[in-house]
């Protein structure tokens, strides 16, 4: 026997199952296949329960021979046998989506496949009769993962033009930043000035009075116009340095003073 070939591609979002040598009808196995086709795993498995309970047929539309005409599907059958394989591989290929870490209530059959499976003959009496086998593949997908993806590509379009945005408007930000700061600093200081030059006032109003009353009163010693020149004056006179001459003047007058001191 040939080995089997999958025929579904398998990502980080997909989990698969398969059944090789299925006793199971090929016939049976393609219609059911066709049936659970694009339905949510849960739906698939009621109507699974519910074809299995007899309550629900499956419709037949390509393999119609023997099938007989049932209300609102038109010709369908009863493959109760052939669910109970496919029902294993359903909840199988759930298991496998739980253990990758999958959601499975969001999980939708993207793929079930049934194929002929080789011939191998009856034993005993029954030689010469053979028997049913049948290879069917399941693969399932989360539903809402394209969704996800287009949502992740629109976002990484608007976080470009945001960046560019940013760029654009960080020179400006830095200058509204400075702007606002220096007024924020001016009334931190004027706070702190406040609060120390506003001590508690223990004093009582009508000594405050008094106080005003005698700072009033006092009056300092305002100089007049002509101080205030002469000052300016002796400021930009400079001092005369005596000459040579001079000094010995003063000296040979000194001498004179002491020598008429002595005399008398």
């Amino acid at each position: 026997m040939s080995q089997y070939k999958y025929s579904a591609t398998v990502n980080e979002h997909r989990a698969r199952a398969v059944g090789l040598l299925l006793p199971i009808s090929a016939k049976q196995g393609i219609e059911i296949c066709n049936f659970i086709r694009g339905k949510d795993i849960q739906k698939a498995r009621d109507t699974l329960n519910e074809v299995i309970d007899m309550k629900k047929p499956i419709p037949f539309t390509r393999f119609t021979e023997g099938a007989g005409h049932k209300h609102g599907i038109g010709p369908g059958k009863y493959p109760v046998k052939a669910c109970r394989e496919i029902l294993k591989l359903v909840n199988l290929v759930e298991a496998n989506a739980q253990h990758n870490g999958l959601d499975t209530s969001s999980l939708v059959i993207i793929h079930a496949c049934a194929k002929k499976g080789p011939k191998s003959w009856h034993y005993g009496r029954q030689s010469r009769i053979a028997m049913k086998r049948t290879h069917i593949e399941i693969v399932v997908e989360e539903k809402e993962i394209k969704k996800k993806e287009v949502k992740k590509e629109t976002k990484k379009v608007e976080t470009k033009k945001e960046l560019v945005k940013e760029e654009e408007s960080k020179p400006i930000k830095k200058q509204e930043e400075k702007k606002e700061e220096k007024p924020k600093e001016i009334k931190e200081i004027e706070k702190t000035e406040s609060k120390k030059e506003q001590p508690k006032d223990t004093k009582k109003p009508v000594e405050e009075k008094k106080e005003a009353l005698k700072k009033e009163t006092k009056t300092e010693n305002i100089p007049t116009a002509a101080e205030l020149a002469e000052k300016a004056k002796s400021k930009q006179e400079p001092k005369k340095i005596p000459t040579i001459n001079e000094l010995t003047k003063k000296k040979e007058n000194k001498k004179t003073k002491e020598k008429k001191t002595d005399k008398k």
